[in-house]
């Protein structure tokens, strides 16, 4: 009777169990879609970014394009900073509009692979050591057993690449710091706010002043690339292309942003004001 009643309450448990993991909501999101007018149409318009905040904006901008509701009947936006997922969506062409680094799209050659063509990019900046206490200096002694911030994705420059190239040029091992890695630049400032690094790598934007002091950044590269705007164009699909550039436009006005406000459209057979009058046309 004991062993017939011991099994009746792990069969019990076990079905408890079952049913709080098929009713536990899936907290990580790490895409968002939109249908578009074209409800039989099968083709899916995928767009890959690493930056998550710009997404809903983009995507009810693009949902709202006559070129997207003609030709595709879903879009999805999709963002990550993980290196293999990068490879995938921007290496293998399955992203139709990417907003990534340029060595990114030079490592895997896709604008002869997978006829990716610049659309648009951000402007040029500078990459800084940035303390709380006093100006970072760029020497070996100086960094030697620092408590550094960096960000844990090898493609971003003044996050990652940079520094790492200062600390190999000086020959300082990345076990000769304390290095802390973070999914964010907003997430370095923060670190280091709290204190809890010496010194983070990252750009300086207006906003810092309020945290931090001018005096305590030091450059450790003057011009980095700033992230471009590739769209696949296996066709010459001109509409789709002036489409895209109008909402990548009206995102530029619309974010909140410094970096991300200044756009700086490439220059194709487009007229602007028509286009973006076309993505409004959706909205009334």
């Amino acid at each position: 009777m004991l062993i017939i009643l011991a099994f009746f309450n792990w069969y019990l448990g076990t079905l408890s169990a079952e049913k709080k993991i098929i009713e536990m909501p899936n907290l990580i999101t790490e895409s968002i879609t939109c249908l578009t007018q074209s409800a039989t149409n099968n083709q899916k318009f995928t767009v890959f970014i690493t930056d998550r905040p710009m997404a809903e904006k983009l995507l009810d901008t693009l949902c709202h394009t006559n070129a997207i509701n003609r030709q595709y009947g879903l879009v999805e936006i999709r963002w990550s900073n993980n290196e293999q997922e990068i490879s995938q969506y921007v290496g293998k062409g399955l992203a139709d509009l990417a907003l990534v680094k340029d060595n990114v799209m030079q490592a895997f050659a896709t604008q002869t692979t997978h006829s990716y063509k610049i659309i648009a990019q951000y402007q040029d900046y500078a990459a800084y050591f940035v303390s709380l206490k006093e100006k970072p200096q760029l020497s070996k002694q100086y960094l030697w057993g620092k408590k550094l911030g960096l960000l844990d994705y090898p493609s971003s420059r003044s996050g990652h690449i940079v520094p790492k190239g200062l600390l190999n040029e000086l020959g300082i091992a990345e076990s000769d710091m304390q290095i802390t890695y973070v999914k964010s630049h907003e997430a370095l400032r923060d670190l280091l706010a709290s204190g809890k690094v010496d010194l983070i790598s990252t750009f300086w934007q207006e906003q810092d002043i309020e945290r931090f002091s001018l005096n305590y950044k030091t450059p450790l590269e003057t011009k980095v690339s700033g992230s471009k705007w590739y769209l696949k164009m296996a066709t010459e699909n001109t509409d789709l292309l002036c489409d895209v550039q109008a909402a990548l436009h009206q995102l530029s006005n619309e974010i909140h942003s410094q970096y991300y406000s200044q756009l700086n459209l490439s220059q194709f057979n487009c007229s602007p004001v028509d286009v973006k009058s076309q993505v409004n046309q959706h909205e009334k």
